[in-house]
């Protein structure tokens, strides 16, 4: 028992010290998402405000597809935080389902082509203004990339005093925040003052139609490793203190967009592959010659060999009271399949049929063969009234007999 127990005891702690090993060597790591992702829990991503806003809003979902396919109807929010790749015709495309009555709240360093929204550069040294240009909007595209985000957040941030509007928030006054962006809402448009900082506007929003965009130049705020610090929280947080029907987190333009329709969940390859494949079908179909739709017996075949055909030819024997002569057909036909099946003489007894048939069919088959190949019953084969007269009794035998004959040149056939 002893023994036992130190064997139980040095498995144990194998195992144990083999996987130690193996999480130390192969320790998994988590996968290295972009920036700004509303479902990502890293420092960069937007997690914790769209965990929070869950608990306020009726619905938060993410949007993946594009902006011309957003939902018809009123009182909705879209919120994008550092779009990238956001053409003309998506901001055509909002601004007409902001115009049906609902808002838009964006967030973006440098958000170049959004008019009445020009942004200019703030020098921070000296306080001035200078305009901006082109050049430096394709920068700060480029800069909006995780590796720039993060050391831009580290080293260019700084803590600003911040200037909040009273009819923005109920705090009002003066709060603090880091700023990592040096461009600046340009002074003088018809958007109304959010908050603002000693270098110019931080955040703007215009009222279109019966909706309104907001446009918000520090992104950075909404970062689950920022948003607790300074005051970041309570500057963000009013943007969306109004209860909207459904919040739409803009995922397309972070690369995940997705396209409508049922094939849009299989991969393009898989589509192609499968379409070229299903005409490759069709053209070998078309070469063998196969038809499409219903095949249609001709009714002469109809006529001359199926029922019809029995049936007329049957009222045709019963009529002139050939019943008799039908069933000596019959027979007749049976014993030369008999002959080119088992080489039996069709002047052969039902006994010998018998006898033939009993290694090749059951007992009752062998006997039903033996007895229809016996002379039929003498009912037939008067016309006129007495025919008539017997045409009763003669009729059912007839139709008895004619269907146990048939049934056995089928089997026969098949054989």
């Amino acid at each position: 028992m002893r023994g036992l127990n130190k064997l139980h005891v040095g498995l144990a702690l194998s195992i144990l010290i083999f996987l130690v090993l193996g999480y130390w060597l192969v320790k998994p790591k988590l996968p290295d998402q972009p920036p700004y992702l509303s479902f990502s829990a890293d420092i960069d991503g937007t997690k914790a405000w769209k965990e929070l806003l869950s608990t306020k809003q009726k619905a938060v979902k993410e949007w993946r597809l594009s902006w011309k396919n957003l939902p018809k109807g009123k009182a909705m929010l879209l919120v994008a935080v550092q779009p990238s790749g956001v053409t003309k015709a998506d901001r055509e495309q909002l601004l007409a389902w902001v115009l049906k009555g609902n808002d838009v709240v964006l967030f973006d360093r440098n958000p170049e082509g959004w008019e009445p929204w020009g942004t200019v550069l703030g020098d921070s040294g000296t306080g001035s203004m200078a305009k901006s240009t082109k050049d430096s909007a394709k920068e700060s595209t480029k800069e909006s990339t995780k590796e720039s985000t993060k050391e831009s957040t580290k080293e260019s941030a700084s803590v600003s005093t911040i200037r909040v509007s009273p009819d923005y928030s109920s705090a009002g006054g003066l709060l603090t925040g880091r700023v990592d962006t040096p461009y600046r809402i340009k002074p003088g448009g018809n958007g109304r003052v959010l908050f603002e900082d000693e270098y110019g506007v931080l955040a703007s929003r215009i009222e279109e139609g019966s909706g309104s965009i907001t446009v918000v130049l520090t992104p950075n705020w909404m970062q689950n490793g920022t948003i607790d610090q300074e005051s970041h929280f309570e500057l963000i947080w009013p943007l969306f203190a109004k209860p909207w029907d459904a919040v739409w987190v803009d995922e397309t333009h972070h690369g995940l967009g997705t396209k409508p329709g049922l094939l849009a969940v299989y991969p393009a390859w898989l589509v192609l592959a499968s379409v070229q494949l299903g005409l490759a079908l069709l053209l070998w179909l078309w070469l063998r010659g196969k038809r499409f739709g219903p095949v249609y017996t001709p009714r002469a075949w109809t006529v001359r060999r199926g029922d019809e055909g029995v049936h007329a030819v049957a009222a045709w024997y019963e009529r002139l009271g050939y019943q008799h002569e039908a069933l000596a057909h019959q027979q007749l036909f049976l014993r030369q399949l008999l002959h080119q099946r088992w080489g039996l003489s069709p002047s052969a007894s039902a006994l010998q049929a018998a006898e033939a048939a009993a290694g090749r069919m059951s007992e009752a088959q062998a006997a039903q063969l033996a007895r229809l190949l016996e002379e039929p019953p003498a009912s037939g084969g008067l016309a006129g009234p007495r025919a008539a007269k017997q045409r009763g009794v003669s009729t059912q035998a007839f139709v008895q007999r004619t269907r146990e004959m048939g049934e056995m040149i089928a089997y026969l056939e098949k054989e």
